[in-house]
């Protein structure tokens, strides 16, 4: 089965357009040429080297998420090896996400006032260091500790990373682009649960070979990054208008935007020019709810399938079910939600929103069905369904608060989103289902000690998560009405900067 998914998994990075190494042949329209521009290297040779950028950023968003879920898979031997509670594992993945989430955002405003290849670079070796020094953990507070570091260097990943790739690819073709990019956050949470969960059922001890295992190759990955070009900000939007003037939003359109946006210098001044975008609060909130939901399914998933009033499975069947059913069904979504959005934006400028709003509305029945479920058929069948539909927002949603914002403050924008989306959303989902399902366990934690917690998990999830994607989808289907001004407004910002510059 998991040799099935992996190939599946290879099977869709390979039919990918951004194909390396450059004798491989690349999809040009796919690519601006943003990395060669004033380089005296051709077209092609830019469109290899924007390929390139591009696969190394997939493999670091492989391997964040591996290091991520790691943890996750190996999760229920873990606590019972160091004799902690279902409360408690919660507890050590909201210390992550808490972390993670209050440093995307002086992370995500360093990226946009320095290097952001080198900004990448730095975290990946820190989060690496990390995962690897986890082996060493003997109880709470020392995995405590090492996951808060973690999530230190993952915090200035993704705001660096997406406006990186953002200036190497056009605002065209830039969804299925992020789409495509979130693929490998799949796949390295798929390998992160196998690998944990595998492992650490092999024997007492064996998952600390696991951190091990996951932890080193981000070293050589930092050494990649810090090497390659840091390309000119807004550079491959200049690029793909100067090719095609009529994929520049109209002009007068611009001009009488009412919510046009001048970018101020001070910092605290951008944070209030960025909640004028309403566009961005709609995928704020919707990522808040959103958030939630999937924090608190994936932490506690493998964790569920191992509970003896549930599924019963083993640690590393479990990992390999949960990993194998997320990524192929996310894979499928991001596929569906970066097509599907790039289609219909050419006839309607809020699809990127209204598909996001969609997909998390029609994702709460199929969650409630999975969580009350134990038979395996249809537990598999509607979690897969869900895991489809809750994925479709990843590619639109980031590429939205691409368009709608001006470029210099792209990193920004990302690292405010993904502050009040963890701080508000999943940061503490995790230690709220934990405390729920203790709550619900008339032995006060006897349950899990024993892996029958399958019961008191099914609705904490329950009573929490269906409402919250409710939530989501209905905030994204009545929002998506404010895009096209608000893409208008940020292309006004974009001249009205770049005619500073020339004066």
């Amino acid at each position: 089965m998991s040799q099935t998914m992996v190939w599946f998994a290879w099977y869709y990075i390979s039919a990918m357009p951004f194909n390396y190494p450059p004798n491989l042949e690349v999809d040009m329209s796919d690519i601006v040429p943003s990395a060669g521009a004033g380089l005296g290297v051709s077209q092609k040779s830019a469109g290899r080297y924007a390929a390139y950028v591009f696969w190394i950023m997939f493999s670091i968003n492989l391997l964040n998420y591996m290091d991520r879920y790691v943890f996750i898979g190996a999760a229920n031997i873990v606590a019972k090896e160091l004799g902690m509670g279902i409360d408690q594992v919660g507890y050590i993945a909201t210390a992550f996400i808490l972390v993670y989430a209050l440093g995307t955002l002086p992370l995500g405003i360093w990226a946009d006032r320095w290097n952001r290849k080198n900004i990448v670079a730095i975290c990946v070796a820190i989060w690496s260091l990390a995962t690897a020094f986890t082996a060493l953990a003997n109880g709470f507070w020392s995995l405590f500790i090492s996951r808060m570091v973690l999530g230190i260097g993952e915090a200035g990943y993704y705001p660096a990373g997406t406006a990186l790739l953002s200036d190497y690819f056009s605002r065209t073709k830039r969804a299925r682009v992020m789409s495509r990019w979130t693929a490998g956050a799949l796949i390295g949470l798929m390998i992160g649960f196998i690998v944990g969960g595998v492992v650490a059922g092999l024997g007492f001890g064996m998952w600390r070979i696991a951190f091990l295992f996951t932890g080193i190759p981000g070293l050589l990955l930092a050494f990649l990054t810090w090497r390659i070009r840091e390309p000119r900000r807004n550079q491959a939007d200049e690029e793909a208008i100067e090719l095609d003037p009529q994929s520049a939003v109209n002009e007068i359109e611009v001009i009488d935007s009412p919510h046009a946006i001048v970018v101020p210098k001070n910092v605290f001044k951008q944070f209030g020019r960025l909640f004028r975008i309403r566009t961005l609060v709609v995928l704020i909130v919707m990522q808040i709810f959103a958030f939630f939901s999937q924090g608190a399914a994936v932490v506690y998933l493998p964790i569920y399938l191992q509970q003896k009033d549930t599924l019963g499975l083993s640690s590393g069947l479990a990992s390999i079910l949960a990993g194998g059913v997320v990524v192929i069904a996310g894979i499928v979504g991001l596929l569906l939600g970066g097509y599907m959005s790039d289609i219909l934006s050419r006839r309607h400028a809020g699809a990127r929103v209204l598909v996001c709003g969609i997909g998390f509305l029609l994702c709460a029945p199929a969650f409630a069905l999975a969580v009350t479920s134990h038979n395996i058929v249809i537990f598999v069948t509607c979690f897969f369904i869900a895991a489809m539909l809750i994925n479709v927002y990843n590619g639109p949603s980031t590429a939205a608060t691409q368009d709608v914002v001006p470029s210099i403050l792209r990193a920004t924008a990302i690292a405010v989103s993904l502050l009040l989306a963890h701080l508000l959303g999943d940061a503490f989902a995790p230690s709220l289902i934990g405390i729920l399902a203790k709550a619900f366990d008339p032995t006060h934690g006897g349950h899990f000690a024993n892996n029958l917690a399958g019961g008191d998990l099914s609705i904490a999830l329950l009573v929490t998560c269906v409402p919250a994607l409710i939530v989501a989808g209905l905030v994204g289907i009545f929002g998506a009405r404010w895009m096209k001004g608000d893409i208008a407004a940020a292309e006004l910002a974009d001249k009205a900067a770049k005619g500073l510059q020339a004066s």
